[in-house]
């Protein structure tokens, strides 16, 4: 099929997007931005918090142009990276497939019901102040937000479940809303008075950890929202042209992250003092749009809110790829394969919707399972990265659309490096962020589990299957180059191996 055919592949999604759509969906990853910064900010000061998620932003922007590759690779392969981890692997460990997917769907679908409260926490500070009642569940005290979020969440799975196009059309509406501060709070540092390098500060020591300590742990945290420009990569079988469309957009949200990442926290944090900060790490935004322009805080509270919901339907629909992709592939139950008459995964984003009702009213506080996401978010990403790796070693000679030098080889080893630093920093540290602990740590643990159970469930029971540990078919085994396809960046270890040598 070429990749300019607009009918559905074997997948059964229509190839209806174009570049500019996949670059709309990365906008809503900026506005994560408005949940976590603040936390950072007040902890660890405006200076540190800038420098911090620069840096992650700068991994993230180079880890998206090792995925351009896969994505050229696997361009019907639905489920974004975890299905590049999954290729990647395949040949040496069948457990990573299931491990990588879980994980980035866990890290994906735990996030609703957290925006979903933000944007209850953000009404109620704004309109519905009085409404402080609250009851409880038995395991959680549910109030007014809790109610909100589960409104908002239920509005998202609709969009989402009726076909890209209406869901598409509430990510250009919220999109748009949330440049709005996005554009003002970016050119703060140059045009208003009320912003002050004074109310910047570099405070790592405050935590009482070494310095590197914290910057792992606090990078650990950050790369929850900052790496999620990467879900273009779920949408790519959707792309008109795949591989055009794939380049561009990909490269664009790395480029635009990069900018935001770094404008934004320095305008925002010049306008508001590191403990009112510390105080009130969601809403401070609020007064400091007001500072900019009098009178709007308003204003803001419905760009927030337009930002949030924004990352919801695009949460839902990246997650619900990645269950569907998983399915596809045999690493998951063959219920969670099937598509609604929309040409949409139903059944994945109604498995979100229900883990989210649960944590919304179960938990209450969802931010307290980010630690259990952002471990799986963080294996996935580990898996992709070496898996980069693995097919330029196996498949040499495969066909690359978008084709990176050899020197993405060794920059995708030391990404790997980094993460798994952030990880295991980062899962042990709790203490110093304040995201998670013990419980959370079990929970991740948990959900990694269970993915290898179903998987092994999907194969032995419902495929029947017998058990083995790699796949080593023909589709996986190495290609050996020929003489029109042998380059040198085809080459890791200094020489090209073929097939031959290889026996």
């Amino acid at each position: 099929m070429s990749t300019h055919d607009s009918l559905a592949g074997e997948h059964g999604y229509q190839k209806t997007l174009r570049w500019w759509d996949g670059f709309t969906i990365s906008l809503s990853i900026p506005a994560a931005l408005f949940i976590a910064m603040g936390y950072a900010m007040g902890a660890i000061g405006a200076w540190a918090a800038i420098a911090l998620v620069f840096a992650v932003a700068v991994i993230a922007c180079l880890q998206n142009y090792v995925y351009s590759e896969m994505a050229g690779m696997f361009g019907e392969q639905v489920g974004g990276i975890s299905m590049y981890a999954n290729q990647g692997w395949r040949s040496r460990t069948v457990l990573a497939g299931p491990l990588a997917t879980f994980g980035y769907w866990f890290s994906w679908s735990s996030s609703l019901a957290i925006y979903g409260l933000q944007i209850g926490t953000l009404a109620q500070a704004q309109w519905f102040p009085d409404q402080t009642w609250t009851f409880s569940t038995g395991l959680a005290t549910v109030g007014f937000p809790h109610m909100v979020a589960l409104g908002v969440l239920l509005l998202g799975w609709g969009m989402n479940v009726l076909g890209m196009r209406p869901a598409m059309w509430i990510i250009y509406v919220t999109g748009v809303l949330i440049l709005i501060p996005i554009g003002i709070f970016a050119s703060a540092a140059f045009t208003s008075p009320s912003w002050s390098i004074s109310n910047l500060h570099w405070d790592l020591a405050s935590s009482g950890a070494p310095a590197w300590q914290t910057v792992l742990a606090w990078m650990f945290v950050m790369a929850w929202s900052v790496y999620g420009i990467e879900a273009v990569a779920a949408f790519v079988p959707e792309f008109r042209d795949t591989v055009r469309d794939t380049r561009i957009s990909l490269k664009l949200a790395g480029f635009f992250v990069l900018a935001v990442y770094f404008l934004v926290p320095l305008g925002v944090g010049g306008l508001s003092d590191q403990a009112d900060i510390a105080q009130n790490p969601v809403t401070f935004y609020l007064q400091a749009f007001d500072r900019l322009i009098p009178g709007s805080d308003w204003m803001m509270t419905i760009c927030l809110i337009a930002g949030l919901m924004l990352m919801m339907v695009t949460t839902t629909a990246a997650g619900g790829r990645v269950l569907h992709g998983s399915a596809l592939e045999g690493l998951t139950i063959r219920q969670l394969g099937k598509m609604n008459r929309f040409k949409m995964p139903g059944r994945a984003m109604s498995l979100d919707l229900v883990v989210n009702v649960i944590l919304i009213l179960f938990v209450g506080d969802a931010l307290a399972v980010i630690v259990a996401g952002i471990m799986g978010y963080l294996i996935c990403h580990v898996l992709s990265l070496t898996g980069f790796i693995n097919l330029r070693r196996d498949r040499p000679g495969a066909e690359r659309p978008i084709r990176l030098g050899r020197q993405w080889i060794y920059i995708a080893g030391v990404l790997a490096v980094i993460d798994t630093l952030m990880l295991v920093v980062g899962v042990a540290s709790s203490g110093i962020t304040g995201y998670g602990g013990p419980k959370e740590v079990i929970i991740g643990i948990f959900v990694l589990s269970l993915s290898v159970v179903l998987y092994f469930y999907r194969q032995m029971k419902q495929d029947g299957q017998p058990f083995r540990w790699r796949h080593a078919g023909a589709e996986t085994a190495p290609t050996a180059p020929t003489a029109a396809q042998t380059t040198p960046e085809d080459d890791i270890d200094g020489a090209i191996v073929t097939a031959g040598e290889r026996e």
